[in-house]
């Protein structure tokens, strides 16, 4: 007695209106792994493009609110080098620039704090 599960693998031929039927299920299918493949890509493109964007986003807003809580005073005198020509100034938040020459003609960017008025750092400028 034959078992009814076991196949003999002597499968007729579809006829031509089955065979349409399967010829565009199978384009269906590639056409819809298409667009799934291009939708994951594209999900994966927004998360990478969100994770090195949104660094730089939180390090702004942190340096902003830093910014913000400090108490800047009114009227802040700087003591600046003896001798010091002053070329220019540029304000960065909390700090200032200034731009000059110093008594043996050395160019110098001094870094100020305008909290409270001292020199952070002093940068000389060489050929």
């Amino acid at each position: 007695m034959q078992n009814p599960d076991i196949d003999n693998n002597d499968e007729k031929p579809l006829d031509p209106t089955m065979e349409k039927v399967r010829r565009k299920m199978i384009r269906l299918l590639g056409v819809s792994l298409g667009v799934m493949f291009i939708g994951v890509m594209a999900v994966l493109a927004a998360v990478v493009y969100k994770i090195r964007t949104s660094g730089d986003e939180e390090a702004q807003t942190a340096v902003a609110q830093s910014v913000s809580n400090r108490a800047f005073v009114a009227n802040l005198d700087v003591i600046l080098p003896a001798d010091f020509q002053v070329q220019g100034f540029n304000l960065d938040g909390a700090r200032g620039a200034v731009h000059g020459v110093d008594q043996n003609g050395v160019s110098q960017i001094l870094i100020i704090d305008l909290t409270n008025g001292e020199i952070i750092s002093t940068v000389n400028l060489r050929n």
